[in-house]
């Protein structure tokens, strides 16, 4: 028998790859297994693999469910293999359920044997690698995947955390009958900022600085008063094993600013308050923007962008995909630029007609990333012939003013000086409208190379129907410009993918990036794609997955190339900002985009060739633009 499965394994992959002996050896120790019911034999993320199986006869079918609960089934054929990715890369936990019908039968051979041949024979290991690597471009498929980044990265988990990961322990309590200046000796002894108050036992309330100031001195009550008299009650609590996002929901709703923390026994344990909240807002993006519109100066607000970092960690670490890391960096790119054009304006004072302060590049895509400069403009409203000196001087002066600030405050300025402090960037709508005219006509492929940003333009600030018209306008005459798209196509051509043709990765030979190569550039060639399809089917999206997203429902492009080019490009963002963080968290250096992929996993190079390839097969779908003349 043991002749039959020789013969059986050796026309199948991947054990044709194995040497005759360990075909032989796999042979003598396969079983055969029969289920005669219709069965779900797996269960996605529950059942363990100790054994490996290959479809013998009958039928199987893998699937997963995605959040939206749709089944995703895929069939399992004769002599393929269920089980090798699961125990190789997932502790041996089935990533996907398997549901058999009745008469299905299975060769299976133990889980030790197939890790040693896999710490054996690299081709080996290689195949299944290989097909995870495809699989992982699916977005629903690479969720159910949990994977560490590196050892000194920490999964700080914030949001769902334990609330005792940040309360205070040691509780302090005082008896209802203990007077006011009794509690406020304890309060000061202990430094705390409030103290419970128990009655018979149990506890009824609580007392806190802000009820000494506001009860005591402001009302002139007596410090031989019971305590009583100024607690707070009844007592708002919250059980300690709910997460810190559910007391900081409670501490909202209740109009407090301390809960007593309680166990299973309803005794306190600890108190938290929104102070401590706020002081652990490093960890906690959802207070970041509140923090950044108190502040009161760009010193204040500098601080609070270097935190950055670590609360995109946080996000990286919880699992949010990149679109939602980019979401989470745009809104407090934008807090930032409202506060300091507001500190700006509070200082030169009022603009004397309307303005837009606009955004462009990876700003006006809404995709920032830690590593990031300023491009940024101003366009005003056009004035008679004897005022446009003062008001060009007030926007010029305005555009000095935030970009400085921008600068101390993080957001480096732009090397070729497209910011709105650039006297040629800062102007009237209808000196906007001639450089655009320009543009679309006349334009040689150098030149659009070098102003293509201009084209993910977005408000930032201001009155948006400046930027709506200019928009308008712009759409408005691309159609005349006859070469316009042909050259910002062949201008594609100038980003070279960094793989060979052999399948190896290209790095840089020399220099400070040495055996790197940029994340940022095969990246580029997605966001030109969906620029160009977008700017001609007049899309106003600016971002690059909302841009894709509208090609696909206006069939422009199919759904394939939808799926594959949005994944690819979610998959390098992500990618590219934990490169980031680790280069400013676990390195102590400054963010960059260069990646060494002998220092990836050989699922993330494998990953990483497989959508080298997508992009490579997907963009030259720009094509259709090298016909026009």
């Amino acid at each position: 028998m043991s002749r039959d499965y020789f013969l059986f394994l050796s026309n199948i992959e991947p054990f044709c790859f194995l040497p005759e002996k360990e075909i032989k050896h796999i042979a003598e120790v396969i079983q055969v297994e029969l289920f005669n019911e219709k069965k779900i034999l797996f269960r996605q993320g529950i059942s363990k693999l100790e054994k490996i199986y290959i479809l013998k006869e009958g039928t199987a079918e893998r699937f997963y469910e995605a959040i939206d609960k749709n089944m995703i089934k895929d069939a399992l054929h004769k002599g393929e293999i269920f089980g090798g990715i699961s125990i190789l890369l997932n502790e041996s936990v089935a990533i996907r359920s398997l549901e058999i019908q009745d008469n299905t039968s299975f060769y299976t051979f133990p889980k030790n044997v197939f890790i040693s041949l896999c710490d054996e024979y690299e081709d080996f290991k290689y195949y299944f690698t290989n097909i995870f690597g495809k699989r992982m471009l699916d977005k629903t498929y690479s969720s159910l995947i949990a994977k560490k980044r590196s050892d000194k990265e920490q999964s700080l988990q914030f949001f769902s955390n334990s609330i005792s990961s940040v309360i205070r322990q040691n509780v302090l309590f005082c008896s209802a009958t203990n007077s006011i200046k009794d509690a406020a000796i304890l309060m000061k002894q202990h430094k705390c900022g409030s103290i419970l108050i128990k009655q018979e036992g149990r506890f009824i309330g609580i007392t806190t600085d802000q009820d000494f100031r506001n009860k005591v001195v402001a009302d002139e009550l007596k410090i031989s008063n019971p305590i009583s008299d100024i607690m707070s009650s009844p007592l708002i609590s919250i059980q300690e094993h709910s997460s810190v996002f559910e007391a900081f929901i409670k501490i909202l709703k209740a109009g407090v600013k301390h809960l007593a923390v309680v166990n299973n026994e309803n005794d306190a344990i600890g108190v938290i308050s929104n102070s401590d909240l706020i002081n652990a807002q490093g960890k906690l993006p959802f207070l970041f923007i509140k923090e950044i519109n108190k502040a009161v100066s760009y010193k204040e607000i500098s601080k609070k962008q270097k935190q950055l970092p670590q609360s995109i960690s946080t996000l990286i670490n919880e699992g949010a995909k990149a679109q939602n890391i980019n979401n989470f960096v745009t809104a407090i790119t934008d807090a930032i630029l409202e506060k300091l054009i507001n500190f700006a304006i509070a200082e030169i004072g009022p603009p004397p007609v309307k303005f837009a302060f606009m955004v462009m590049g990876s700003e006006g895509r809404k995709e920032q990333t830690l590593k990031t400069d300023q491009d940024n403009a101003i366009i005003f409203e056009d004035v008679n012939e004897a005022e446009p000196a003062s008001v060009n001087a007030y926007f010029l002066t305005l555009g000095e003013h935030v970009c400085n600030m921008l600068d101390k405050t993080g957001y480096d300025f732009c090397k070729g000086d497209i910011m709105a402090k650039n006297p040629k960037w800062c102007q009237p709508v209808s000196i906007w409208k001639k450089y655009f005219k320009e543009w679309i006509y006349n334009a040689s492929p150098e030149a659009l190379l070098q102003i293509s940003i201009f084209f993910d333009f977005r408000l930032g600030y201001g009155d948006s129907r400046l930027v709506n018209e200019l928009r308008e306008y712009l759409f408005d005459i691309l159609g005349n410009g006859k070469g316009f798209f042909k050259y910002m196509a062949a201008n594609t051509t100038h980003f070279r993918l960094p793989i060979g043709f052999f399948g190896n990765f290209i790095v840089e030979s020399k220099g400070k990036y040495k055996n790197t190569f940029d994340i940022k550039k095969p990246m580029m060639l997605v966001v030109d794609f969906a620029r160009i399809y977008a700017l001609q089917n007049k899309i106003s999206a600016t971002n690059t997955m909302e841009r894709l997203a509208l090609l696909y429902k206006k069939n422009v492009i199919s759904e394939s190339d939808y799926n594959d080019i949005s994944h690819s490009y979610s998959y390098m963002m992500n990618l590219r900002f934990i490169n980031q963080i680790d280069g400013i968290i676990n390195k102590g250096g400054e963010a960059n985009n260069n990646i060494n992929p002998k220092k990836l996993s050989r699922i993330e190079q494998q990953t990483l060739k497989e959508i080298f390839k997508k992009i490579e097969t997907r963009t030259k779908l720009q094509q259709d633009f090298f016909g026009v003349i």
